[in-house]
């Protein structure tokens, strides 16, 4: 009988502790499907507009706003007014963000969150939030109309200190996703220690060259840049829910083990990454690649999707691992072959395969039907150095010759002579 009134006594404790603390997390103000489009809409104007009545106009052109419209209801005028910089520099990360892909963010500037279990009253007001299928943003802006120094010890511990509330309250809503928390500036010098301070509490760090480059890339690549974001931000964790076991051939090549493999383009995009030339990379130098032209990443994705167009020649990859990879030989062998045929075991990580060549081919197949379907072919090695890396990137590029336009229209009307169309013949 005791024991029975214990365990009633904790139920109710936990009943009354489920009861007592009620979430104050404004949840909706996130935002998904055509609501994000349309907040999309405004936040990639750099002004900011309303109705009001006529009679008022004069008290709002003192603070700043214009007249820009009329209604046929001659009461009612149109207003607008430019953004603010900081407005305009969380909009502008927001929009980066939006473009890669992300489902699930915050409407407007007025999204608040609790992340004190002890008190559902105390909340946080959350600049940027973003969520995927796998992954959720919490970024922190901070911008200058000028550069100036930035020394924000402070609002850095501070930020720190929610840290873990907001994670449990984020993972309430968004179960089995990765959280990351960004410090973000714009026009500010940070101190080092501060930028000491983000890294020891792993709060990643996004200035003017970081946002500059997702902002770039994302014109070129689109969603597909996400990847790259991804890549950064959770470098070596693992990835949820990725098989991956390949079937493989090793071989030895150039002193160098590799393994020849087909993957589907899906699971080389998650652990891919390409080593642009750019000042936010600049933490991982040397670097060799440029970033994507979008014209060409177009063509390639108009090949593959609507030319059901494919190519043969494998992506050049190399495999970062802290370990050696696993590879399960087959029973089964050729005599005397000096490749083996088996199982290999790719890390299921972030960043685990730097692209060496091909990435215009494995970009083309971000956001195509065929991503999960199709399977691309790919020669990786193991733990090349950056030197090696660059070395083989300039001898595949400057070694590669392209078709003279003579022998191109040679070829083309020898495919075409026995076309059943009359004007291809």
């Amino acid at each position: 009988m005791q024991n029975e009134n214990l365990l009633q006594s904790t139920f109710l404790l936990i009943y009354w502790k489920e009861i007592k603390y009620m979430s104050k997390t404004k949840w909706d103000k996130i935002v998904s499907g055509n609501d994000l489009n349309k907040i999309k809409r405004k936040r990639s104007k750099d002004f900011i507009t309303k109705k009001e009545r006529r009679i008022a106009l004069p008290d709002f052109e003192e603070e700043g706003w214009i007249e820009y419209r009329s209604y046929k209801d001659s009461k009612f005028v149109g207003v607008k007014k430019s953004k603010k910089f900081d407005e305009l520099f969380e909009d502008k990360i927001w929009v980066i963000l939006y473009n890669m892909g992300f489902k699930h963010m915050n409407s407007d500037r007025n999204f608040c969150m609790s992340y004190d279990p002890k008190n559902e009253n105390i909340t946080q007001q959350i600049d940027i939030f973003a969520a995927d299928d796998e992954t959720v943003l919490i970024i922190e802006c901070k911008a200058s109309e000028s550069l100036k120094d930035g020394v924000f010890k402070k609002q850095i511990e501070a930020f720190y200190a929610q840290i873990g509330g907001l994670r449990k309250e984020i993972r309430q809503h968004f179960p089995k996703r990765k959280v990351k928390f960004i410090w973000a500036t714009q026009n500010y010098s940070m101190s080092k220690p501060d930028l000491a301070k983000l890294k020891e509490w792993d709060i990643a760090y996004f200035g003017d060259s970081e946002i500059g480059y997702y902002s770039e890339l994302v014109k070129h690549l689109g969603s597909a840049a996400k990847y790259q974001l991804l890549g950064n931000l959770f470098a070596n964790q693992k990835i949820n829910k990725m098989d991956n076991r390949i079937p493989a051939i090793r071989g030895k090549m150039g002193g160098h083990t590799y393994y020849s493999f087909s993957i589907e383009p899906e699971k080389l995009l998650k652990i891919g990454y390409v080593l642009h030339r750019s000042d936010a990379n600049s933490d991982m130098m040397p670097t060799y690649q440029r970033i994507i032209k979008k014209s060409r990443l177009a063509s390639v994705r108009k090949f593959i999707d609507d030319d059901k167009g494919y190519f043969p020649n494998s992506i050049i990859i190399s495999i970062d691992t802290n370990r050696p990879l696993v590879f399960d030989k087959s029973d089964k062998q050729v005599d005397d072959a000096i490749a083996t045929l088996g199982i290999l075991y790719l890390p299921q990580k972030y960043k685990s395969a730097y692209i060496i060549d091909g990435q215009h081919r494995l970009y083309g197949y971000s956001d195509s039907q065929f991503a999960k379907t199709n399977s691309i072919p790919v020669v990786a090695f193991e733990n090349l150095e950056k030197e090696e890396q660059i070395k083989l990137f300039m001898e595949i590029n400057e070694n590669q010759k392209s078709v003279s336009k003579n022998l191109r229209n040679t070829l083309n009307a020898d495919t075409q002579w026995n076309s059943p169309k009359e004007n291809e013949r």
